[in-house]
């Protein structure tokens, strides 16, 4: 089980993934979105093939502060999208801006992770990357021990 929760003081929403079954080809785990007791907890069971899997969690570990990226599976299920602190922003009305490069020197980069569920395969077998999705704003640090987690579930069976 691996755990990551908005950086915080008091965390207010987490995912968290359960590893349920790996074998040579696959892997089964269970995700869970919380956000506090305001929403209710949002959950699915994904099958993904394991070298997907693996290198979604490689990708997880080498996204960088500049770049917008989205990491998936080739199988449907489960998409994250990931939002740089300090990339270059376009705000209507004002045009493009990002921080000037002593502020992003000096403060220790956070990244918005958005995890979005696919409901389309979920509801009628038919991917569409869309669906129930929940923000977290970590550190990298954050990510690292999440991933590494889930790789020494993954390697316990």
């Amino acid at each position: 089980m691996a755990i990551l929760k908005d950086c915080f003081s008091k965390p207010s929403c987490e995912v968290e993934l359960n590893i349920k079954f790996v074998n040579d080809e696959s892997v089964k785990f269970h995700i869970y979105f919380r956000s506090g007791h305001a929403f209710p907890e949002v959950n699915t069971e994904i099958v993904c093939l394991k070298r997907d899997f693996l290198k979604l969690l490689d990708d997880l570990q080498h996204i960088d502060n500049i770049h917008l990226s989205m990491l998936e599976f080739l199988d449907p299920g489960l998409c994250i999208y990931h939002i740089p602190e300090y990339g270059t922003y376009h705000f209507p009305g004002y045009g493009l801006f990002q921080m000037p490069e002593q502020e992003r020197q000096e403060n220790e980069p956070r990244i918005k992770l958005i995890f979005v569920l696919d409901a389309g395969e979920k509801n009628h077998l038919s991917a569409t990357g869309c669906g129930p999705a929940l923000c977290l704003i970590v550190k990298m640090d954050e990510i690292k021990e999440f991933v590494e987690c889930l790789i020494v579930d993954v390697n316990q069976y």
